[in-house]
């Protein structure tokens, strides 16, 4: 799944963080509205004919960076649908929306669900969402269902308890046994942590000192959202280290096993993937992990001029790269897609969502344009979906959460 969370500390001063919410609407508003101002494209020489149908979705096949194993035999077929979340103004949250995967055409949009986290479970059917209780601060989560035409049944509470902050990211095993989460302090300079929860039972563990949005404190800022393995052993997330004074002295990718004693994220988590911070190019801003979590698919944005996003995998064990999976090429500003590449992998590890665009509409009241980029592992082939985000005071600069 993906998260709201894409911080863009591409932007980030080199100076420290200032706590305080102003500085998170900026933070994760950067990227989107770089992108706003100049949509992107596939590559030239890989479009296809759009294909787009009179409600404004496209699907069609573009040419990629090839990747090794192209002759491979056809991966099966992706998930019949994807659901997403684009945080609005209010606190962050968003309406649950469900879409197929073979076009991005909206099929259902639940009003009843306002949301600020969502997560998928290995059926591609089963859904975990996180809404906010009312006006506090604490977080609630739910699971809900898809029937055979994408239409959502009505959320159940988990057996679970509140989460005592303003969650960020949100993400679930395979069964939906453990539950992944980054949660916020309630006031400016509560430190923020990474957390667990298991179910049956709601036996929880965590682990501090997370920097979230400039809120809340700590030696670790995540860059974007969490994965959990299928198995629900270890956890993954893109990273900033930062000095005493708030300063970023390095960007990477951490894993977390589940089973780590608590104590701070810095010291309970691994470096996989890492280098010094300044230079920030590519900057890590994804990190999804296979089902069983022996492999990472990490998305890094370019500076490059006309190119905007590399997906590769890497062995989780080593960090070794295995391959580059492709690369997506856009139009215009050369940081059009930095910051704002989430990712989503299937249950079975054979498909990648990727939202790595986005394009404000000229007529005011339809909502922005999203360019997805559908991944078949296997064989690197991409296809390119063109959707339309909600109106009516939908912030797509805020964050999104997609999963399927």
């Amino acid at each position: 799944m993906m998260s709201r969370l894409h911080l863009v500390v591409a932007w980030w001063p080199s100076g420290p963080l200032r706590p305080g919410r102003v500085s998170r609407a900026v933070l994760t508003g950067a990227a989107a509205l770089a992108l706003a101002a100049c949509g992107a494209h596939p590559s030239p020489g890989g479009r296809s004919p759009d294909g787009r149908s009179p409600d404004g979705h496209a699907g069609h096949s573009m040419a990629v960076t090839p990747a090794p194993g192209a002759d491979a035999p056809a991966a099966p077929a992706p998930p019949r649908f994807f659901a997403d979340v684009a945080a609005g103004g209010l606190g962050g949250r968003g309406v649950l929306q469900v879409r197929e995967s073979a076009t991005g055409r909206l099929v259902a949009q639940d009003s009843r669900v306002l949301a600020t986290g969502l997560a998928a479970l290995a059926d591609g059917r089963t859904f975990v969402v996180a809404e906010p209780v009312g006006s506090s601060c604490a977080t609630r989560l739910y699971r809900l269902r898809l029937n055979g035409r994408g239409q959502p049944g009505r959320p159940s509470r988990l057996d679970v308890p509140e989460l005592h902050g303003e969650l960020w990211s949100l993400a679930a095993s395979g069964n939906g046994s453990v539950i992944g989460y980054a949660v916020s302090g309630c006031s400016n300079g509560d430190r923020g942590y990474v957390g667990v929860v298991h179910l049956p039972g709601g036996r929880a563990r965590r682990w501090g000192d997370v920097n979230l949005g400039g809120v809340s404190r700590g030696n670790v800022a995540l860059n974007g959202a969490l994965s959990l393995s299928a198995n629900g052993r270890l956890l993954a997330f893109p990273a900033f280290d930062l000095s005493a004074g708030s300063r970023i002295t390095a960007q990477d990718v951490r894993v977390l096993p589940v089973d780590a004693r608590p104590g701070t994220v810095a010291r309970r988590s691994r470096v996989l993937l890492g280098s010094p911070y300044p230079p920030y190019r590519p900057l890590l801003a994804a990190a999804t992990l296979s089902p069983g979590g022996a492999t990472l698919y990490a998305c890094a944005t370019l500076g490059q001029a006309g190119h905007a996003v590399r997906l590769s995998a890497y062995r989780t064990t080593t960090g070794r790269r295995l391959r580059t999976l492709a690369t997506l090429t856009v139009t215009g500003s050369p940081l059009a897609g930095s910051g704002y590449c989430p990712a989503a992998l299937d249950a079975q590890g054979q498909y990648l969502l990727v939202p790595y665009a986005i394009r404000s509409s000229r007529n005011p009241a339809a909502g922005p344009e999203l360019r997805i980029a559908m991944l078949a592992v296997t064989t690197g082939r991409v296809t390119d979906l063109t959707v339309r985000l909600p109106g009516g005071g939908m912030e797509p600069a805020t964050g999104m959460s997609i999963a399927w």
